[in-house]
């Protein structure tokens, strides 16, 4: 059966805290790209959205979603700043305390979500975009962090599109 949702594309961030805004940036980007390309083909079926939110947050705007591509920021001392790792939901570890519904964790938040009948995408890749600096006001991402915003976008697009086109 073929499915006639399309894949989101999730950019998540603070976008007033440096690195921290580096997912929006790329949602931002990612929707410009697609804004830009004069084919249909390549345009359709693909929705982006930006949010600052987590946890619980998160699942209103998955809902609906077979298939979704995050990008946000990551906090990883084995990377350069600027590095873009793509993971999978099974590469992070899930909560077993829940103390605040922003603090809840991507694999929680989506089992939680299924188990209250929400209808939260089946897969779900994500693309951490190493930081340097999430604790300075600013509305500017470091020039490493800055640099990987276009990369971070175009590979959510071949994502995303690898999804549609694998499902549709």
């Amino acid at each position: 059966m073929k499915n006639e949702r399309p894949v989101l594309i999730l950019g998540l961030g603070n976008t007033i805290l440096t690195d921290d805004g580096v997912g929006v940036y790329a949602a931002r980007k990612a929707r410009e790209i697609l804004r830009s390309t004069a084919s249909t083909a390549e345009t359709a079926g693909i929705d982006v959205k930006e949010a600052e939110l987590a946890g619980f947050g998160l699942l209103d705007l998955l809902d609906g979603y077979t298939h979704a591509v995050i990008v946000d920021a990551l906090h990883s001392p084995d990377h350069r700043p600027g590095e873009i790792i793509p993971l999978s939901v099974d590469s992070f570890t899930t909560a077993t305390h829940l103390t605040a519904g922003h603090e809840i964790d991507l694999p929680t938040a989506l089992r939680l979500g299924k188990k209250m009948g929400q209808e939260v995408p089946e897969e779900v890749a994500i693309i951490g975009v190493r930081i340097a600096d999430d604790l300075t006001l600013s509305e500017k991402c470091t020039p490493e962090v800055e640099a990987a915003i276009e990369p971070a976008a175009l590979l959510a697009l071949e994502k995303a599109r690898a999804m549609r086109d694998r499902t549709g």
